[in-house]
């Protein structure tokens, strides 16, 4: 098979499934600084609650905290929706540069079909990182501090859940 063919594959792969995805449109008129400013305070608000409300059926903390000086750069919070704060979202943006960076992707950003298809790419790409590290945040943390550990699924749908909100805060 031919590279040509494999980015051709890889192209439609992503334009069908970004069809599932929920974009952000542009704005049919001019948002004012005030409205701005005000769908800020809202988003921010919606984070800081987050970060207070606990993850449900989790019993008791980890003893050691092995993300802790981490916790700063990717906006997480130990305990609560925010565990996995910004990380999945600038692990797959990071991710998308570097596979652009190395032309491992080959797409012309001045054309704005392929960055709509870069962005989509991108949003992909996190959500697959958001579910692979709510899955394994999920058992190897908190799996023994569980109340019952049946509650993992539910744990893993809370870290999930709380991520895409963030990501599309």
């Amino acid at each position: 098979m031919t590279t040509v063919h494999n980015e051709s594959i890889v192209r439609t792969v992503v334009k069908k499934v970004s069809a599932y995805i929920p974009q952000v449109e542009k704005p049919k008129k001019k948002i004012g600084l005030s409205e701005k400013f005000i769908w800020c305070g809202i988003a921010l608000l919606a984070y800081l609650v987050m970060g207070q409300i606990p993850l449900y059926g989790v019993t008791d903390s980890p003893q050691f905290d092995f993300l802790a000086f981490a916790r700063v750069i990717f906006a997480a919070q130990q305990g609560t929706l925010l565990e996995l704060g910004i990380g999945p979202i600038v692990t797959a943006g990071l991710l998308m540069q570097l596979l652009k960076g190395s032309e491992l992707i080959k797409l012309n950003f001045k054309d704005p079909d392929d960055r709509s298809l870069f962005t989509s790419a991108t949003k992909i790409v996190t959500i697959i990182v958001i579910i692979a590290e709510g899955a394994l945040y999920g058992v190897s943390v908190y799996g023994g501090l569980l109340a019952h550990p049946s509650l993992i699924p539910i744990l893993i749908g809370q870290l999930i859940g709380a991520s895409i909100v963030v990501m599309y805060l």
